[in-house]
């Protein structure tokens, strides 16, 4: 969504150079200059989509906030309704992260449609909560698929100790994004994340770090099940619907490589190239985006149909119609027998 207000390659814009050039140019050298090839591309995404951004993000921040708290009330008034894995532990950080995630798209909202007005350091600050509650959902979804392992070599006592190092590593990883973001007139002030040469290492960092986790990370997960499972071993790795984060980051990953590789001109500089993968671009954030609702749906929806099923047929025939469900509701207490 934010390449609506970075600026295009350098190498396909209109350069002091050429405008020399094309100045020392006579009529009849002019003649046979070609212009359109000197001149700057536009991309219509900011123009067909960009007005719709800021309502999309509310869209989104809204449905997030609901999901995510109708997610919590339900890991905590029915705690036996996710009983396999990724444990309640695994779902109320992956809760944890969503929210944080969502907590920070009403700035980006405001700040697309009325301008940047909470100053460059907490611009540094959401993109920094931004990234690293996404590289911490990835870092938890990679570590619920390996919960049945983890459960049967990592002690009790020291399993907190492992996701606080995981949270750690997540905040440390989004760092770069952090350094590269600040406030610039796009005419109004904006808070972008600007990969440019004079930053080139912070950006190669934030770059690697987002191939790793959207793209490298879910790549091993799927490999070593697919090893596992060929091998009969005894523990497996569990993809569930935890994975649908992968599923909806991994298009993100593919484009920001390209987009890193086009800046640094390693690939097609024409101007269908990169208007196609700015639209590439957008549009593969925008469905990232949605993870911050659909996944806390799904887990939600997933956990209440367990419940259906494992509550066996209801007073009419029909599964889940009863209302006493042994996974949320307290034992009733038996009346005294007679003697």
């Amino acid at each position: 969504m934010g390449n609506c207000f970075t600026t295009q390659p350098s190498s396909l814009q209109l350069n002091m150079s050429d405008f020399k050039e094309l100045l020392l140019l006579n009529y009849t050298d002019y003649q046979d200059y070609d212009a359109a090839a000197a001149a700057p591309c536009h991309s219509s995404y900011c123009s067909l989509l960009g007005s719709s951004i800021p309502s999309f993000l509310a869209v989104i921040c809204a449905l997030g906030l609901l999901s995510n708290l109708a997610l919590v009330v339900a890991l905590v008034t029915c705690q036996n309704l996710w009983s396999g894995p990724p444990g309640r532990t695994f779902l109320f950080q992956l809760t944890l992260g969503t929210s944080l995630f969502t907590a920070t798209l009403p700035f980006f909202s405001a700040g697309s449609s009325h301008g940047w007005v909470f100053g460059d350091g907490f611009c540094k600050v959401a993109f920094l909560v931004w990234y690293g509650s996404l590289f911490a959902e990835g870092l938890l979804v990679a570590a619920s698929t390996c919960s049945a392992w983890l459960a049967k070599r990592v002690a009790r006592q020291h399993f907190w100790g492992m996701t606080v190092a995981l949270w750690v590593a997540s905040v440390l990883l989004a760092v770069p994004a952090a350094f590269m973001s600040r406030t610039e007139e796009h005419p109004q002030k904006m808070c972008l994340w600007k990969d440019n040469s004079e930053q080139q290492w912070w950006s190669l960092a934030h770059v690697t770090t987002c191939l790793a986790v959207f793209i490298l990370l879910p790549i091993a997960m799927g490999v070593a099940k697919a090893m596992l499972t060929w091998h009969r071993r005894g523990w497996q790795l569990r993809v569930g619907v935890t994975w649908l984060f992968f599923l909806l980051w991994v298009p993100y990953g593919i484009a920001l490589l390209l987009d890193s590789l086009q800046r640094r001109q390693l690939l097609s500089t024409s101007c269908l190239f990169w208007e196609s993968l700015d639209f590439f671009l957008g549009l593969s954030e925008g469905l990232g985006i949605l993870h911050c609702c659909l996944g806390p749906l799904l887990l939600l929806g997933v956990g209440l149909y367990h419940r259906r099923t494992d509550a066996g047929p209801g007073p009419l025939g029909m599964p889940g119609l009863g209302l006493a469900s042994p996974q949320c509701s307290k034992p009733m207490s038996q009346a005294p027998q007679k003697a």
